[in-house]
């Protein structure tokens, strides 16, 4: 079209000439013939005929011309819109991406060969929206083109299915845009995003999964600095996202590997391979933790390293078990290295006695021998007995510690009253040896705690025996002292063989002695000071020792110290275990299912006076109470055969509260006083039974009685 307009200037301006030529001619000629002498009116129709004239002429002249080359352009023009608008058509068709238009009645007139491929004209041209999609989806893309007619740029992320009923992502940009007669119509672009969404998702998914992952993730490029870390490693590390962010992974090195240990990961990550192992590494807070770690590498096209991904799991858990694994088999090695030691000292310590009672036993009933010898050799028997029970009691307590059911019983105590008592009881006992026993108290008025006397004699005995153990001669002092921490603390001192320094920890461990072989001449199965170091704890104490090879050693233990208020003082009843009661006229029933058990008794009790009854079983055991109403006593051994004896106990105490009676039992564990207290006993004993533990039980339920 410029084109032509340029040719048409050309041609008025040509025009334009001619006419002043013809104009200048025509003047000329006027100008000659008005010399002449000519009329008005010739005049002026000379000047009609000669302005028609050039009009004429220059008309003429325009359109010879002019007209050829218009033509000639408009020829060449066509054929230069065609090939043009071909040459679009070609490069709209070969678009990757789809190209529409639409009327204002949003009717598709043109797709070209992409949407053609995914949508097919025939299902599109000419139709609507609701011709096409569902009614929700052309609800939409009919206010989309109405807001595009309006002048909107519309850009939209939208699902559509395709001709073959698959659904498809496309980003669709929508335009208005005009055609030849300024109609408004609409424009439109759609790019395929189907796969790029899948791969985001994808990407949410690995994304979620790193998060949430409970190993540590952490993204560095190839120097080591931090880009990227999940919560597990914030978690595990103490520090925030901010704090790593652009740190080197030195932040968290715990500087416990040799320098060697990095060179070669680095060398071996730097060359494309991959690297596992195991670092110790370290927290914010400075706590070392163990972490198995993979680090791979990550390469662009051109195969160079851009990034390191290392997964980091932490393992101080696993670790930490096996080295408890490895204690443990440590641990069981020297136990078992120990066994042979333990079983001969245990064999030692239970067959000296048993030779002992087994000999002397078969002895007293020789009537040749002299009533003093009996009488020594019943001694020997008896201490010999002692022991065994002695080294069964230190096996019940080291069970009970085990399995957590030692009692506490704190009560008002009288600590100065219960040393010396202690003392009168080994005094005995060193008399006839070459060893000085020293009670040291404080010279001031009794000390008075909170606390059980029974398990605190008990420790205080187990160091003094242990001390007698190792001691020929010398001297063992004892006693206490107030610390100004809020302690009491007690010591046991000898001048025996003493400990090296090696065995001082030791010690304490069950069945462990300064002589682990066996081949000491020192006897003891090792439990006394492992049983007194818990019972010390469960006081609330400590125990420990300092000794000297050869110089004799000194042990420790602290309770704490907790002042009582004492308001009145109360004499306790100490039964005569000498002077036998007189229980003439009373009726004693038996419940014990073994013989011997029973002539045991029996002969215990025969110089009390007190009638015997014997019921072998629960049964016999009723039938005795209920014909004698008038029992004073009843002596109920727990391990019947036919009826349990609390059973038997609640049945006699329904019909007699009044009735004392005494359970005697082998059972030692498990509370089972408490629970016979409970059942409603007036007193307990447990086998084997020593006379004066009964005789002293059955004077504390006659005086109740009375």
């Amino acid at each position: 079209m410029q084109q032509i307009k340029k040719i048409r200037l050309r041609a008025i301006l040509s025009l334009t000439a001619v006419i002043i030529f013809n104009s200048a001619l025509i003047s000329s000629f006027i100008i000659y013939r008005a010399s002449l002498g000519m009329n008005f009116l010739s005049w002026t129709l000379l000047v009609i005929l000669t302005v028609a004239i050039a009009f004429i002429l220059s008309f003429a002249f325009y359109r010879l011309y002019t007209g050829p080359l218009i033509r000639l352009w408009q020829k060449g023009e066509k054929r230069t819109i065609i090939r043009t608008r071909n040459q679009f058509a070609d490069f709209m068709d070969d678009l990757p991406l789809g190209v529409f238009i639409k009327n204002r009645q949003s009717r598709a007139v043109y797709l070209n060969k992409y949407m053609d491929k995914i949508f097919g004209k025939s299902n599109c041209i000419g139709k609507t929206p609701y011709n096409i999609f569902e009614m929700s989806t052309a609800d939409r893309v009919m206010n989309e083109d109405k807001r595009a007619l309006a002048g909107e740029n519309v850009m939209v992320e939208e699902v559509l299915t395709d001709k073959n009923g698959k659904e498809r992502v496309y980003m669709t940009h929508k335009f208005c845009m005009r055609d030849e007669n300024s109609d408004a119509m609409i424009g439109g672009i759609s790019i395929e995003i189907t796969r790029r969404r899948e791969a985001e998702y994808k990407l949410r998914i690995l994304s979620k999964a790193i998060r949430n992952s409970p190993v540590c993730v952490v993204i560095t490029d190839p120097s080591g600095n931090i880009e990227y870390v999940n919560p597990a490693f914030v978690n595990s590390t103490g520090y925030s996202f901010a704090e790593v962010m652009g740190e080197n992974m030195r932040i968290i090195n715990s500087g416990k590997h040799e320098s060697s240990f990095f060179r070669e990961m680095w060398a071996k990550i730097r060359s494309g391979m991959d690297w596992q192992g195991e670092i110790l590494n370290k927290k914010k807070d400075d706590t070392l933790f163990w972490e198995m770690v993979n680090i791979s590498s990550v390469t662009n096209r051109e195969s160079e390293i851009t990034h390191f991904v290392a997964l980091k799991d932490d393992i101080s858990k696993r670790k930490q078990m096996e080295e408890d694994l490895l204690k443990a088999k440590l641990k069981a090695e020297e136990s078992d290295k120990l066994k042979s030691a333990f079983l001969a000292n245990m064999s030692h310590e239970i067959r000296t006695p048993m030779n002992a009672i087994v000999g002397l036993s078969g002895l007293i009933g020789d009537n040749d021998l002299p009533l003093n010898e009996r009488k020594s050799f019943s001694e020997i028997i008896k201490e010999n007995s002692n022991v065994l029970l002695q080294l069964i009691d230190d096996i019940v307590d080291i069970s009970k510690i085990e399995a957590g059911q030692i009692v506490i019983r704190p009560v008002n105590s009288n600590i100065t009253s219960l040393l010396e008592e202690v003392y009168e009881t080994f005094r005995i006992q060193v008399k006839d040896k070459d060893v000085k026993l020293v009670l040291k108290i404080p010279e001031r008025e009794k000390i008075w705690t909170l606390t059980d006397p029974q398990r605190l004699r008990q420790i205080i005995t187990n160091l003094i025996g242990n001390a007698l153990k190792f001691t020929s001669e010398g001297k063992i002092e004892f006693g206490c002292r107030l610390n100004s921490d809020g302690n009491i603390i007690f010591f046991v001192t000898d001048t025996g063989i003493g400990i090296p320094k090696d065995k001082l920890k030791v010690v304490f461990d069950r069945f462990r002695q300064v002589d682990d072989a066996g081949t000491g001449n020192q006897r003891g199965a090792g439990l006394g000071l492992s049983i007194s170091k818990s019972l010390a704890e469960l006081l609330g104490g400590s125990i420990w020792a300092e000794s000297k090879e050869g110089a004799g050693s000194t042990f420790f233990f602290t309770i704490p110290y907790q002042p009582v208020q004492l308001t009145q003082k109360e004499e306790v009843y100490k039964p005569d275990f000498v002077t036998y009661p007189r229980l003439s006229g009373k009726i004693i029933l038996v419940v014990e299912d073994i013989e011997v058990n029973f002539k045991l008794i029996e002969a215990m009790l025969k110089k009390t006076g007190a009638q015997i009854m014997w019921a072998k079983t629960g049964r016999e055991a009723r039938e005795i109470f209920n014909a004698n109403r008038n029992l004073s006593l009843v002596l109920l051994d727990l391990n019947i055969p036919d009826i349990h004896g609390y059973e038997i106990l609640l049945e006699f105490k329904e019909a007699r509260s009044d009735l004392p009676v005494i359970i005697q039992t082998a059972y030692a564990m498990n509370n089972e006083k408490e629970r016979c207290s409970l059942a409603g006993c007036d007193n307990y004993i447990t086998k084997p039974i020593r006379m004066e533990q009964l005789l002293a039980a059955m004077q504390l339920c006659m005086l109740q009685e009375n």
